[in-house]
Parts: structure tokens; sequence; C-alpha cells
């Protein structure tokens, strides 16, 4: 079950995150534009440690294939954005527009947060008070 688990799960991220490149790529990427914990990734990852029950698994799973897909196209929306930005400034597009697509890229960085905070708050719940205390320990560690 274990196995299967994670392969489901490594399957839709890398299914949803292909077009930006590797998964250790994506991860990056999902680290750079926003400062929250990828608390789904870190709770697959350490899903023996935290010692899941079959319907928490299936509850991290089922929250993923909901918005999973959503997440990879806003992260990659703001890889994108920047090299926009990037080419823009080279080719001396006004700070008025340049300011434009900086509120546009800050928006989906701050769709972003929020829902990985909505993520942290749905986890909060799956989770046992012992396996959050567990999860965040991980994060700390680094």
């Amino acid at each position: 079950m274990k196995h299967l688990f994670m392969s489901l799960f490594l399957a839709l991220i890398l299914s949803t995150a292909l077009h930006a490149g590797d998964k250790e790529a994506f991860m990056r990427n999902m680290a750079h534009v926003n400062p929250v914990p990828n608390y789904m990734s870190i709770i697959v990852k350490n899903e023996d440690k935290l010692a899941l029950t079959a319907d928490q698994k299936t509850k991290v799973m089922a929250w993923n294939k909901k918005n999973g897909a959503k997440m990879a196209t806003m992260v990659n929306s703001v890889v994108d954005g920047e090299k926009q930005i990037t080419v823009a400034s080279m080719k001396g597009t006004s700070s008025t527009e340049i300011a434009s697509m900086a509120d546009q890229l800050m928006e989906t960085r701050k769709k972003i947060i929020v829902g990985k905070t909505t993520c942290r708050d749905y986890m909060m719940d799956v989770l046992s008070p012992e396996q959050w205390k567990q999860l965040t320990d991980i994060i700390k560690a680094g």
C-alpha cells in the first residue's frame, strides 16, 4: 500500500509538473515562489515516520488530486512571469508596465501562499496533534 500511495502521489506531481522540467526543478520552483512549507510532499516522504493510517493516506491523496494541478499551474505561471519581466526590462519596457506585470505575479504568489495555508489547515485536521508536531519538527530540522 505504501509503495502504491507514493507511486500515485509522485505520478500526480510529475504529470502536472513535467512541462516545468524534472521533479527536482519543480520542487525548487515551488520553494522559490512561496515561503510556506510544501506539506504534501513532506507528509508523503515521511508517511512511515508519521505512521499515517489508510484513511489519512486517502485524504492526503484526495487533497492532492483536487489541488495539485492548480498549484502546479500557478507555480509555473510565476516562473514564466519572472522570465517575462526580465525580458521586458531588457527590452526597455516602461516601469509602469513592468509594475503591472509584477502586480500580477505577486497576486499569483499570494494565491499560492493562501492555497498552501489552506492545505496546512486541512492537514492539521487530517493528522493527529502528535503527527502534526512530528511534521513540524521534520520541517524545522530541514
